[in-house]
């Protein structure tokens, strides 16, 4: 049997990307590369124990186009895997692609993975295929004998590119699937419903090691591990593999090993007894979920119980544009900022550092790119039908211009919000004022403030002075929110959609020439 792997074309200008990201020698770890399709690595594993040819390939190869009626003769199976349903777009094309070189034989494909499990009906409606869902756990499901669990496999590392995937330090497992919670934003429960609390992946382990060498980066995928009944025993399992505070690896030179619960641990499972089990492992950085303000007071008990054994690195996450409002996000970022403070107090020996991670909402059926959605509110709506009914300084709504900025903010700053607390404060804002003109400014202004801000911060004491225009926007924006009336409503909406065809076509009909001078930055 030949066997064809695909992973869809996600990234945008892949072909120009992937000659930069091979050309670039700067990248010296797993964390600037791709995460590898793991799924489709595991199909490697089985077939290749039941000494089948398998290949890879990434994107529609336009190689295979070319050998036409030959392609079809020689690949028995395609297997094809989905990542987010926002992806749809690349991923419908990648099926039609394959298909259409197999002369439109469907009984040869099989797609699985995220989008599969969420949306299989709407994948099968647009190519005549219907998705393998939820985990891939017996050969039957994709039509073959045998009782192989084929999750529980080790990943074949050969098939994919080291200098794009990461892969080079990085081991990838599950110790436990599913989660106890129900969260209206999450897709978890019908990837994997039903949940298993334990998985012994000690055997996988050391067979990846015996294969591919020691590679001291272990990542766990769990998506509620310390939910889970059987937590002690992940621990202990941890702790027979190495995975322990001091231990290093086999390789020369030796390696700290270092597990990261990649999908973050719950703040409301995080109790004593746990913590001191965590605390037994060599965990960096750690990482605690932060996703609703009313979660606050368990979110600092847990930073706080994590810093008391020895924590010093948290990478937090925090969805936001789900039912919250950008004070929502100001709020639970500044929280950080002022435990930032704490930690980095010089009375304060043991210090730590919390980067925090917004990170938007996308509804899980969704098939449009989620910089393109806002979710909303009764705010919103209210305030749209009614301009008078709200004050919008104070009771902002996300839109598609909000969620874009604040995507534009973690850009300038790596991805993350600084721990430094006045970094974080300059990324995000000193006040919650600032935050909302922020969040309306100019991408120009707001990627490039350097360029366009008077002030020169503390800790850039070699920048000169910008053009002054970020301070002079948010004076304008300000002054135009406190006022409210019509000239606000009929500059948030034009600016909200973060389309520069929507402002093109506002300009052509204004005559405020304040408001004109102001979305000429926008269409930079």
């Amino acid at each position: 049997m030949r066997v064809l792997l695909v992973e869809p074309n996600y990234r945008r200008n892949s072909g120009s990307t992937i000659k930069r990201v091979v050309s670039d020698r700067s990248r010296k770890d797993d964390e600037s590369l791709w995460y590898p399709p793991l799924g489709l690595m595991k199909l490697a594993t089985f077939h290749r124990k039941r000494e089948e040819e398998v290949s890879f390939v990434y994107g529609c190869n336009r190689d295979f186009a070319k050998q036409g009626a030959v392609f079809a003769l020689y690949w028995d199976r395609i297997y094809i895997t989905t990542l987010f349903t926002y992806e749809w777009k690349h991923t419908i094309e990648t099926i039609k692609f394959y298909n259409n070189l197999l002369g439109g034989d469907k009984s040869r494909i099989f797609v699985g993975g995220i989008m599969a499990s969420l949306i299989p009906d709407e994948i099968h409606r647009e190519t005549g295929i219907y998705p393998v869902t939820g985990v891939l756990s017996s050969p039957q499901q994709i039509g073959l004998d045998g009782d192989e669990n084929i999750d529980l496999l080790p990943p074949d590392y050969r098939i994919v590119d080291n200098r794009l995937y990461a892969i080079n330090d990085t081991f990838y497992a599950y110790t436990s699937r599913g989660c106890v919670n129900d969260c209206g934003w999450c897709g978890v429960p019908k990837m994997e419903p039903g949940g298993i609390h334990y998985i012994d992946i000690k055997e996988t382990i050391r067979e990846l090691r015996r294969l591919y060498g020691d590679k001291p980066r272990l990542k766990l995928m769990d998506n509620n591990a310390l939910a889970c009944t059987e937590f002690r025993r992940i621990v202990d399992d941890l702790l027979e593999l190495g995975y322990g505070k001091e231990n290093l690896t086999a390789t020369k030179p030796r390696k700290r090993r270092v597990v990261d619960f990649n999908q973050g641990l719950d703040a409301t499972y995080l109790t004593e007894e746990n913590m001191r089990l965590l605390a037994q492992l060599n965990i960096s950085p750690m990482r605690i979920a932060f996703d609703r303000i009313t979660e606050k007071e368990d979110y600092i008990r847990a930073i706080r119980l994590a810093k008391e054994y020895g924590v010093r690195n948290f990478s937090n996450y925090m969805l936001y544009n789900f039912h919250d409002t950008p004070k929502d996000l100001y709020e639970r970022l500044m929280t950080n900022v002022k435990l930032n403070q704490k930690f980095r107090n010089r009375r304060n020996k043991s210090r730590a550092s919390i980067y925090s991670f917004p990170m938007r909402y996308a509804p899980i059926d969704n098939t449009i790119n989620p910089t393109h959605l806002s979710q909303g509110n009764d705010i919103g709506t209210e305030w749209l039908s009614n301009p008078q009914s709200q004050n919008m300084l104070h009771n902002a709504f996300w839109t598609r211009r909000f969620i874009r900025n604040v995507e534009v903010m973690k850009g300038v700053a790596h991805g993350v919000i600084s721990p430094t607390p006045s970094l974080a404060k300059r990324t995000i804002g000193e006040t919650y004022e600032k935050f909302i003109a922020n969040l309306y400014m100019p991408e120009e202004l707001l990627r490039f403030r350097n360029k366009y801000e008077r002030k020169v911060h503390s800790l850039e004491p070699g920048r000169k002075p910008g053009t002054g225009d970020v301070e002079e926007f948010r004076k304008f924006i300000l002054n135009l929110l406190q006022k409210g009336g019509g000239r606000l409503v009929k500059f948030h909406n034009v600016v909200s959609k973060n389309s520069k065809e929507e402002i093109r076509k506002f300009l052509a009909n204004c005559d405020d020439d304040e408001i004109k001078k102001w979305l000429q930055f926008y269409l930079k």
